[in-house]
């Protein structure tokens, strides 16, 4: 086992998840309980053509994709807002324009990328140190600004209207949230690729959902549970030469399942 830290970039690829796992389960606390997963899919999809871009104009792939994250955020908040478009309607409009700038991208490469496949379904071991630095700098953003609007979050989330009253704006906490979904999905665009990122964020604060009706709680499980899967997930793919990002889907998927089943022989019991 300790002879996987003997190589830089099983270093680097480790603090890269963790970095990944803190920032997504961090995140995908409000995400779960607000239900705006279906939004993390189309930043995500808005990422892969910032990502693709980079590549084409010989830029930095986290830097454009964290850019275009932003502008998938603006754009659904500007449809859905201004012209009163439907929620659902936005995301869908803005997930079918960033696929076909996807798509348009990758064909003026003219040739293949393998990096841009690492984007796509994920490769941690491909993280860099300038990587790490933008990560860092991403991950400490998310987690200051929960830490310190935690409150306003959680009023907002469990009791809107009552937070509307208090002069807490719902619309406000929505973008700030949608936001910071937008720059967790650029961070773990390394650690489980395009496709399978709204995973890393949605299913650890679902395992914790079924353990815990406590916000704090929940919380701080799935921090926990989203650290551990990644790191071990990474592990785990190293040794079997193997896809990290789909490993660590395939165990936080397992445990999701294991934590239904546990939340319903708790609730046997019980009655």
């Amino acid at each position: 086992m300790i002879e996987i830290f003997s190589f830089s970039f099983m270093r680097t690829g480790l603090i890269g998840a963790v970095i990944s796992g803190i920032c997504c389960s961090l995140i995908g606390v409000f995400v779960v309980l607000r239900g705006m997963s279906y939004i993390g899919t189309g930043i995500a999809h808005g990422c892969l053509a910032g990502v693709a871009l980079a590549f084409l104009m010989g830029w930095n792939p986290l830097v454009t994709s964290a850019l275009f994250a932003l502008a998938m955020v603006v754009i659904i908040e500007l449809l859905n807002r201004r012209i009163s478009l439907k929620i659902d309607s936005a995301i869908g409009v803005t997930f079918s324009l960033a696929m076909a700038l996807a798509v348009l991208f990758i064909g003026l490469l003219q040739r293949y990328t393998p990096d841009i496949m690492g984007y796509l379904f994920g490769n941690l071991l491909g993280v860099t140190v300038s990587d790490l630095w933008i990560m860092g700098g991403v991950g400490v953003l998310v987690i200051l600004v929960i830490i310190l609007f935690f409150k306003e979050f959680q009023f907002s989330t469990f009791d809107p209207e009552m937070a509307a009253v208090s002069g807490i704006p719902a619309s406000l906490v929505s973008l700030t949230i949608s936001i910071l979904m937008g720059l967790t999905i650029v961070v773990s665009l390394q650690a489980v690729g395009e496709l399978l990122v709204l995973a890393l964020i949605v299913l650890p604060a679902s395992i914790a959902h079924q353990l815990t009706h406590s916000l704090l709680k929940m919380t701080l499980l799935s921090v926990g549970i989203g650290v551990v899967v990644s790191v071990v997930g990474l592990i785990i793919s190293f040794y079997l030469d193997i896809p990290s990002g789909s490993m660590i889907v395939l165990i936080l998927g397992s445990l999701f399942f294991l934590s239904l089943f546990f939340r319903r022989l708790s609730t046997d019991i019980a009655n």
